[in-house]
């Protein structure tokens, strides 16, 4: 398991990041984690135990996820290039078998709190071939850098201020859990907005894991 160490300082989440403002949009892919019935429990046993933690706002667990690459703002990628951009993404990922990640000790990420998803290795290897499925059809020049904080994890509470980190520290250290595994047989291509405190987004299609 990697050793994620917790973050000193927060700062507030609730900003634009380039390129975005109210009501745009952007394709997507990534791994929607809402219906696995183990991470549910363990992010509500964490969520209850920060239910009076002031400066951070709880991710609905409707929109738990890891974010696995960005493909562009619809209002620029052309909508003939989906249904190719599926097609590419099916074929690159015929071979990937389906994932087992397990989560277990939340920790204090610069603007959120998280359960690192491990192994990382396997969602970093995912990314890299959804990123190569998405060049094969968007072009390598055109697609979004990685995201800031390489998204590994799925968030609990997004913070919405700036400070020290101890409180939030001294929660989630104080919280007893045990380790869960979620297997992930898909991936989701998805139009995601960040209009609110999380990102939430409707589903184009999926892809399977292993054909």
């Amino acid at each position: 398991m990697t050793d994620t160490p917790h973050a000193d300082q927060v700062r507030n989440h609730a900003r634009w990041r380039p390129g975005w403002y109210a009501g745009r949009t952007s394709y997507a892919w990534l791994l929607p984690l809402a219906t696995q019935p183990g991470l549910r429990n363990l992010v509500n046993e964490y969520q209850y135990a920060l239910r009076d933690l002031p400066g951070f706002d709880l991710v609905p667990l409707e929109w738990m996820h890891v974010l696995l690459q960005e493909v562009g703002f619809t209002d620029e990628v052309d909508e003939d290039r989906i249904d190719p951009l599926l097609a590419a993404a099916r074929e690159r990922l015929s071979s990937t078998p389906p994932l087992t990640l397990a989560f277990h000790h939340a920790v204090v990420l610069p603007e959120s709190l998280a359960l690192p998803a491990e192994p990382q290795t396997n969602v970093r290897e995912l990314r890299t071939a959804v990123r190569g499925a998405t060049a094969e059809i968007t072009g390598e020049a055109s697609l979004p850098p990685e995201p800031e904080d390489v998204d590994q994890h799925v968030s609990l509470a997004h913070s919405t201020t700036e400070g020290p980190a101890i409180f939030a520290i001294a929660t989630l250290n104080g919280t007893v859990v045990e380790p869960i595994t979620a297997k992930v047989d898909s991936l989701s291509l998805v139009r995601l907005n960040r209009d609110h405190s999380c990102s939430e987004w409707e589903t184009i299609a999926e892809v399977p894991l292993g054909g």
